[in-house]
């Protein structure tokens, strides 16, 4: 199914109306390893929060908000920020070596932190079907490591994609379309390759169609939690997976929303001043 390119959001108020007030900043939880690589994108470029109009974005947090320059069709897609991306790649290591899945990858960024801690990767996106993206995100991945970029849709195209190898996934991020039944149906097409002992994250937790995604994996009798994080990441395991410690900016506002109430807060706040 195609995607729109323009949506009104109009009429969904915003979920923080009054952007943070200081300098923004870098950040990056004690103990976590970070593998450096934004010396890999030096086409990411701090935007300016209050030119966008996604309503879900969270303005009030404090942490650089940065987009890819190469991506003129889509200039308003952020990407991860340097706290998301050091988790999601903390989370990936123990899984180093295992098949893992992306379902949106944008220029790669994240890619790359999934590739460096060691995955076998399958990357879906539509996009990728653009030879010059394509082109761009496979120029980013060679400094960093293999993976599997396939062009298509989610979930249209992952049963193809899981069949083309025996081994199922022991790691998923799905970060693809954020609208409607969208994160939802990305997880249906996720959840059923996925190995015994596995982990599962998501990006943009503040929204509530992602957030539908997550409960999927609830609903399937998976542990389920969120990390407090700029956009608020979740994550779902079974088995012997175990999501690792985060502790959030001191900074970082609380998650809001009535469909986040109830799940498990995996970050603890930090009482050191960042700034």
């Amino acid at each position: 199914m195609s995607q729109p390119e323009f949506l009104d959001f109009s009429a969904v108020a915003p979920i923080a109306k009054t952007p943070w007030p200081g300098p923004r900043r870098d950040y990056v939880s004690p103990g976590f390893s970070n593998p450096g690589l934004l010396r890999v994108f030096p086409d990411l470029a701090e935007g300016d929060v209050t030119d966008l109009q996604w309503p879900y974005l969270r303005k009030n947090a404090p942490h650089i908000w940065r987009r890819d320059l190469r991506g003129v069709r889509n200039p308003y897609i952020g990407v991860l920020s340097l706290d998301e991306a050091t988790l999601l790649y903390n989370n990936a290591l123990p899984f180093s070596g295992k098949r893992g899945l992306e379902i949106g990858c944008h220029y790669g960024w994240s890619s790359a932190h999934l590739v460096a801690a060691g995955l076998d990767l399958d990357v879906i996106d539509p996009a990728l079907g653009q030879p010059d993206q394509m082109r761009d995100v496979r120029q980013s991945l060679a400094r960093v490591g293999p993976a599997r970029l396939w062009a298509g849709y989610s979930p249209s195209v992952t049963p193809a994609v899981r069949a083309f190898r025996p081994a199922s996934w022991s790691f998923a991020f799905i970060d693809g379309w954020h609208e409607g039944d969208g994160p939802r149906d990305d997880a249906l097409a996720a959840i059923g390759g996925m190995a015994d002992d596995a982990l599962v994250m998501f990006h943009d937790l503040v929204s509530p169609h992602v957030a539908a995604g997550l409960a999927v994996f609830a609903q399937a009798g998976w542990k389920v939690g969120l990390y407090n994080t700029m956009q608020v990441m979740g994550a779902a395991w079974r088995g012997t997976a175990t999501p690792v410690a985060h502790i959030a900016d001191r900074d970082m506002p609380e998650p809001v929303g009535a469909f986040l109430q109830g799940v498990e807060v995996l970050s603890r706040q930090s009482s050191i001043r960042t700034d």
